[in-house]
């Protein structure tokens, strides 16, 4: 019988794209990443399961994420992995609507705590699995170990650049949620959302040595490549047409006149930044380190046991940073749960802690932060992804 094959997605690497054959997706670049977060029997996953159960953040805590069965290829340069399957979550009761939103809270401080980017809404799962727990998930993960400071910088919620909208295409990933949250969400589910941030986030710190120790172990940890993005794929598409600033490097147009869109990388404790040199992906080089040429950004420490200054700005200015980022005109007052209680005055969003500690910031946090309330519905759908196809057509006002 003639095996089915149907590619998808952007040529990398000497013509190498992703394919789906006889119900499984066929990637031709490393799938370490992703077998480590979306399966649920890799060390991390059991780490993370037995811990979280233990420590009180609840047995299910990261059931969001979905169990998927990888078969890396011998050379570790690909793998293929069984296509999600999920089905609509349909119109959410209460219950339903204040579950997803504490899974909202919950994937946003475990990816960004992961120094995991990338995340717009082409790239995220969203329904319900066999067992009827709402799955929030990414499809790919490439992008991994940078240490963040802020949410923002996994593009699951808005940065504050004016372009960032416009340049992909409305991309913020937690769009997603927003058919079944309410466009504004309510309070009450605000602060579901910023409560599940703030715990999992102490959550993952308590537990960060341990953490360590298990990607510490995984083999081929220092061979397996760390996407690095020096520019959007729109820009490269423009480019075949017309100037792009900064210029294209040599190593951009060469891989560009075979055809590809230019991949490169970095190795964990090596520096510099690479690409693969021959289509046997077996010669690597790298771009030069001096010069005028793109620096990497800083990556998480397993030796420090991925303990960094940015954690704190994490907790704190990014909780702000996610309620500002969901902030309406409709909030007005004080709110609470168990976990916290939020002020929103006219200026200011004060935010006080079950320690009695208080926190304050400007309400109007647009420097750091997007809105994700655009006119337009792009992401906003109620299937499982969202179409291949998507044009942006602005909502009546």
């Amino acid at each position: 019988m003639a095996r089915k094959s149907n590619h998808l997605g952007d040529s990398h690497n000497f013509g190498r794209r992703v394919s789906i054959r006889n119900g499984r997706i066929c990637k031709p670049r490393t799938v370490a990443w992703e077998q480590l977060m979306l399966s649920a029997s890799s060390p991390l996953r059991k780490l993370l399961d037995s811990e979280a159960e233990r420590d009180g953040l609840g047995k299910h805590a990261f059931a969001f994420l979905p169990d998927l069965r990888f078969t890396p290829s011998p050379d570790r340069i690909g793998g293929e992995v069984e296509q999600v399957r999920l089905r609509p979550l349909g119109t959410p009761s209460e219950a339903r609507r204040r579950e997803l939103a504490q899974v909202v809270g919950r994937s946003i401080a475990l990816w960004s705590w992961f120094g995991v980017s990338d995340l717009h809404w082409e790239n995220l799962a969203l329904g319900a699995d066999e067992r009827s727990r709402v799955v929030f998930s990414p499809l790919d993960i490439e992008m991994i170990l940078a240490d963040l400071s802020m949410p923002t910088e996994t593009k699951l919620i808005p940065d504050a650049d004016p372009e960032y909208a416009e340049v992909c295409r409305h991309a913020c990933g937690v769009r997603r949620v927003l058919p079944y949250l309410g466009k504004p969400i309510e309070a009450d589910d605000l602060l579901a959302i910023a409560a599940a941030y703030r715990s999992t986030l102490e959550f993952l710190d308590r537990h960060a040595r341990a953490i360590a120790d298990v990607l510490t172990r995984l083999p081929a940890l220092r061979e397996t490549p760390i996407r690095v993005l020096l520019r959007g794929t729109d820009q490269y598409v423009r480019a075949a047409t017309e100037p792009v600033w900064p210029p294209l490097l040599d190593e951009e147009q060469e891989q560009m006149a075979r055809g590809d869109i230019p991949y490169f990388f970095r190795l964990y404790g090596r520096a510099g930044i690479h690409y693969y040199a021959d289509e046997s992906l077996q010669r690597i080089k790298r771009l030069p380190l001096e010069g005028d040429v793109p620096q990497l950004d800083p990556i998480l420490q397993l030796s420090r046991g991925l303990r960094s200054p940015g954690r704190e700005s994490l907790r704190d200015k990014g909780l702000f940073a996610l309620l500002a980022a969901f902030d309406s005109s409709s909030l007005s007052g004080t709110y609470r749960n168990e976990a916290l209680e939020v002020r929103f005055g006219t200026r200011s969003i004060v935010v006080s802690l079950p320690n009695g500690d208080e926190m304050r910031a400007s309400r109007n946090l647009s420097a750091f932060v997007g809105s994700v309330y655009l006119n337009c519905r792009c992401g906003e759908v109620r299937s499982v992804f969202v179409p291949h196809v998507t044009l942006c057509e602005a909502a009546p006002a």
